[in-house]
């Protein structure tokens, strides 16, 4: 066999080899780009949890984020000062009618009607917010999440830093809902309402929600 035949046949067979190889990488990034059929799965999972859990909260958002019930707490809360309180009106007497209101923390199931002597004038209005959610507690309670604007959130902080210790009723159609003791000065402009008498709000939501 001839120099130049052995040069030929040397050279095709490094041709094939290399087509073999370049085969086999081919082969090998076609493998490593196909995602396995386990991780796929759970891929599609996630993107059906993703939906579901997006459609619950918009869900959620649509029955919360009421219009009517945010009107319904911009026109009807108040946040006022106590002063005193007790079990009876006329224990409350004397009462500036200038300055001072006395209001009623309607009876449930489990506690008796409570009267408040509060100051007559707003610490602030419900006026001021721009968002109102209801939620449940970690006991599953109803409470009552707010958001205030600037103004009120300036207001409520200015509020409780300038009266810790004292209570402040938090007053719904005149009717106090709960009156927490303030034990700390409160920015950033959310609040929450909860108490045995949030239920004056439900009831404000539901009728919102009448046509």
């Amino acid at each position: 066999m001839s120099d130049q035949h052995q040069d030929y046949n040397q050279n095709e067979h490094n041709n094939a080899n290399s087509d073999n190889k370049s085969g086999y990488h081919i082969k090998e990034h076609k493998d490593m780009h196909t995602p396995p059929p386990v991780l796929i799965i759970l891929i599609i999972g996630a993107i059906i949890l993703a939906s579901a859990g997006s459609l619950f909260l918009r869900n959620r958002l649509a029955q919360t984020q009421n219009p009517e019930f945010l009107k319904k707490i911009q026109s009807g809360l108040s946040f006022h000062l106590v002063k005193d309180q007790a079990m009876a009106a006329v224990q409350l007497e004397p009462v500036d009618a200038q300055t001072e209101l006395v209001l009623l923390q309607p009876a449930t199931k489990s506690t008796s009607v409570m009267y408040f002597k509060v100051k007559k004038e707003p610490a602030m209005q419900g006026i001021h917010v721009i968002r109102a959610l209801l939620e449940k507690d970690d006991m599953g309670n109803d409470i009552v999440k707010i958001s205030l604007d600037p103004d009120g959130a300036r207001q409520f902080a200015e509020v409780t830093g300038q009266n810790i210790g004292m209570q402040l009723a938090m007053v719904f159609n005149n009717q106090v809902i709960s009156a927490p003791v303030i034990q700390s000065r409160i920015t950033g402009g959310e609040a929450q309402i909860n108490g045995r008498n949030v239920n004056l709000i439900l009831q404000g939501l539901q009728t919102a929600e009448k046509p």
